[in-house]
């Protein structure tokens, strides 16, 4: 269903699903050109989905979305820090099976502090220079 609008024109999709028994509809809004397949329109909105729930996990439990920084090198920065923490979150819940997220949340913390973190104290005196 073609629909033209000031900003330029788009497709509507509808999409019936069956989901936990009952038929449902979505509508799949599509500002690719007019030639493009369904099975290829479908295939590049699952491949967003995917990103859109990743982002979300990102932001909700992994601070993504409590970032200040004000430079560009400082949110990357933060970006690459939350990627880490999903990976040592995953890598928990692999080693354990059936581990909660928390859970895994909690232990990947515990990692990081322990290697993160450095002691003040010098196990070896200092060399000053004169």
């Amino acid at each position: 269903m073609p629909v033209a609008r000031e900003v330029g024109g788009f497709d509507v999709l509808i999409v019936w699903r069956k989901v936990h028994g009952e038929w449902t509809r979505f509508f799949l809004f599509s500002t690719f050109d007019g030639d493009i397949t369904v099975r290829s329109l479908l295939r590049a909105w699952k491949a967003r989905w995917g990103i859109e729930v990743i982002h979300r996990l990102f932001k909700e439990n992994l601070g993504l979305g409590r970032c200040h920084c004000r430079t560009i090198q400082a949110q990357e920065n933060w970006v690459w820090c939350v990627v880490e923490a999903f990976d040592a979150v995953l890598r928990a819940r692999r080693e354990v099976p059936g581990m909660t997220w928390r859970a895994a949340q909690r232990q990947a913390a515990q990692y990081a502090e322990q290697y993160v973190l450095t002691d003040l104290e010098q196990d070896e005196p200092r060399l000053d220079a004169a």
